[in-house]
This record gives C-alpha cells, sequence and structure tokens, in this order.
C-alpha cells in the first residue's frame, strides 16, 4: 500500500469514527457533528472500566477482542520458515496480563477505545473486520497508521505505537522469540578462553 498523507487520514477517519459511535448505539449522531464531538460521542459509548476488584479475577479482552489482537499482533511480527509468530509466542496473553495488571487506567481506556475504531477503520477500507480481512487488507490497516506517527492526537495512532510495544515486547520475552528467532543459547561453558582480538582490545 501506498504512503497515505495526514489529511487522507483525518477525512478517512471521521467516516469510521462515525460508524463506530453509531454501532456502539449513539445512533443520533448529527451529520453535521465535528470530528471532536464524534469523538466524544463514541468515549460516552464505550463501556466503562470494570471495578477494580471485579477486574483482578475477570479477563481484560472479550473473547472477541482477544481474537482481534492475536491477529493485529500476527500482522505485525508473522510467523516464517524461519520462527512462529505472534500468535504461537501468545503474545496476545503478555499483552492481556499487562493491561490487567497496570495501574494506568490511560492506558486501560485506550485499548478499549481503540479496538473497535480498529476494525470499523478496517471495515472502511476493505469492509471486513480486521479478523476477517485477508493479510494484505491487515497490512494496509495497520500501514495508515505507521505512516502518520506524529498525529498523537488521533487515537488510533497512540494505540498502534501501544501495539507495536507490546508486541515486540511479549514476543522477544517468549522462549520462541529468544530462543528460535534471536537463537540466544544461554550462558554456555567454554572449553577453552577465546579472548578478543587486538583490534578490539585497542578500541575499548
Amino acid at each position: 500500500m501506498s504512503s497515505r498523507n495526514p489529511i487522507d487520514l483525518r477525512q478517512d477517519r471521521r467516516q469510521w469514527l462515525k460508524t463506530s459511535a453509531t454501532m456502539l448505539g449513539a445512533t443520533l449522531v448529527p451529520v453535521s457533528a465535528t470530528t471532536s464531538e464524534i469523538e466524544q460521542t463514541f468515549a460516552k459509548s464505550v463501556a466503562p472500566p470494570p471495578h477494580p476488584h471485579e477486574e483482578k479475577a475477570a479477563r481484560f479482552f472479550t473473547p472477541e477482542q482477544y481474537a482481534l489482537v492475536e491477529e493485529l499482533s500476527e500482522t505485525i511480527i508473522p510467523a516464517d520458515s524461519h520462527s512462529g509468530g505472534a500468535k504461537a509466542a501468545r503474545v496476545a496473553d503478555h499483552i492481556e496480563k499487562t493491561l490487567r495488571e497496570t495501574h494506568d487506567d490511560s492506558q486501560k481506556l485506550l485499548w478499549r477505545e481503540a479496538l473497535p475504531l480498529i476494525d470499523s477503520m478496517s471495515r472502511h477500507y476493505s469492509g471486513k473486520t480486521f479478523v476477517n480481512a485477508s493479510p494484505e487488507e491487515r497490512v494496509a490497516v495497520l500501514t495508515v497508521l505507521s505512516d502518520n506517527p506524529h498525529m498523537d492526537d488521533i487515537v488510533e495512532v497512540r494505540f498502534f505505537k501501544a501495539l507495536k510495544h507490546l508486541t515486540v515486547q511479549g514476543y522477544y520475552t517468549s522462549k520462541i522469540g529468544i530462543h528460535d528467532e534471536l537463537q540466544y543459547k544461554g550462558n554456555r561453558i567454554l572449553k577453552e578462553y577465546v579472548g578478543c582480538d587486538d583490534q578490539g582490545a585497542a578500541n575499548t
């Protein structure tokens, strides 16, 4: 997918944002509403965070959200002939645990707001939810966000940055990421001290 300019993202976003607000029950969004007003309407439509005592025992994601996070992380780090991808490394479990245990309510709210927006964004570009989209269509959705990292005022862009961070963190702290991808062998006893070459020693 070719790079999209900021105007395209902002113009397109108004449509999927309004779609999200409508799907979540805000059926009376005025046609003339500004993007900021639509954002406020959407935010009110998002379910409030669980009570702290309930959240300790409950999962952070619904089954549908978990499936979406699995596909999002797999799109960022797909499986190849060398090693398994994010799904095989159970990155979604790492993200789930991180969000369930964090005390940063803004991060929890970011994911709750952004996941339905990502689905609406996918429908906007491909006519399908992210989970039902093809690998190429999924990449195209995330490319729109990766092309505009400077737009931190947009929820979806902030979410994409958080998604990338937790996906990479979860993958490269997993057995698959460490041993299969990085081929880390662990601490091993050397039969003899190999030292360092003169050039390396001179540069230290």
